[in-house]
Parts: C-alpha cells; sequence; structure tokens
C-alpha cells in the first residue's frame, strides 16, 4: 500500500524533471529518425508510458496542474479526458474553455523518414471528439467542434455553424 501510494504520488514528478532534463522544451523542427534529438525524445516517451500521470490523472484540475508542469499551456476551464493521448507538452496550446475527449493531440508524427515536432492549437472554446487525430502544425480555430472519428486534415470542410461535416 505504501508503495502504490509512492508509485502514484513521486513517480510522475519524477518524470516532470526527467523530460525538463533530458529534452528540456520540445523545439518544433524536422529531425533525424535515430539521431541524437529522437533518442533524447524516445528515451522521454518510453519513460511517459511506464510511469503515467499516477495520481496527477484523478481529476481534471490535478490533469491540468500536471499537463503545465510538463510544459503544456492550458487556458482556465479546459477539459482534457484522462484517456486523451497527449504529449510533447511544450508545443501544445489549449484555450478556455477547450474541451478535448478520448483522442490523440500531439505534435509528434513521422514523416519521410523523419521525426516532425510541431505546434498543436485548440481554440478557445473548441473540442475535438472521441477518436479524432490532431497532428502537429494544426490550428483547430475557436468554437470550433471537431466531430468523432474525425481528423483536424479535414478542418478546411468546415461548415458555418464551426462543425467539421
Amino acid at each position: 500500500l505504501l508503495f502504490h501510494f509512492v508509485w502514484i504520488t513521486l513517480t510522475p514528478l519524477i518524470l516532470v524533471l526527467i523530460k525538463w532534463i533530458v529534452i528540456g522544451k520540445y523545439r518544433a523542427g524536422r529531425y533525424p529518425i535515430y539521431g541524437s534529438y529522437y533518442y533524447q525524445w524516445w528515451f522521454v516517451e518510453v519513460c511517459r508510458k511506464v510511469i503515467g500521470r499516477g495520481i496527477f490523472g484523478t481529476s481534471n484540475w490535478s490533469l491540468r496542474l500536471y499537463y503545465r508542469m510538463m510544459g503544456a499551456n492550458i487556458g482556465k476551464g479546459a477539459i482534457i479526458s484522462p484517456s486523451c493521448d497527449f504529449a510533447e507538452y511544450d508545443l501544445i496550446t489549449i484555450g478556455s474553455r477547450a474541451m478535448l475527449d478520448t483522442c490523440v493531440c500531439r505534435g509528434f508524427a513521422v514523416d519521410n523518414g523523419g521525426m516532425l515536432l510541431g505546434r498543436v492549437t485548440v481554440g478557445k472554446g473548441a473540442s475535438v471528439g472521441t477518436k479524432s487525430i490532431v497532428p502537429p502544425n494544426t490550428v483547430i480555430p475557436d468554437d470550433t467542434h471537431l466531430g468523432p472519428h474525425s481528423s483536424s486534415y479535414d478542418i478546411s470542410k468546415s461548415n458555418s455553424e464551426g462543425c467539421i461535416d
């Protein structure tokens, strides 16, 4: 019982330290696979998956706090599902009152044999539906809804009501 309490409380804080020591701030750009920056990213990613969010994943308030400690810019009143795949924190901006359901919101992709890191912005009052994907170098405009099982590649198809058709 004591070990479990220590694990869920202290190890996420250790992950915050690992992230800041190993990679610092994530930097947007294209990097070679198996280059030094890739290995730094990979090490932090493996630690993130093994350690998890622990006690910080138990409420929306603590989850926002954790992501802010990791470097994300998250607006007041934003709601992020604990099952949202969320990483590359320094590259992600979530506007106030935005909502992210069980989706993928990452600043990472593999493109043409290289690692691509880019900014992701979800605007104020915007929402991202279940199983949707928001890849690097994407902006979801304010008050726009990206529906379930969608991709932000479809953002140009939005209708006058701010919904993706």
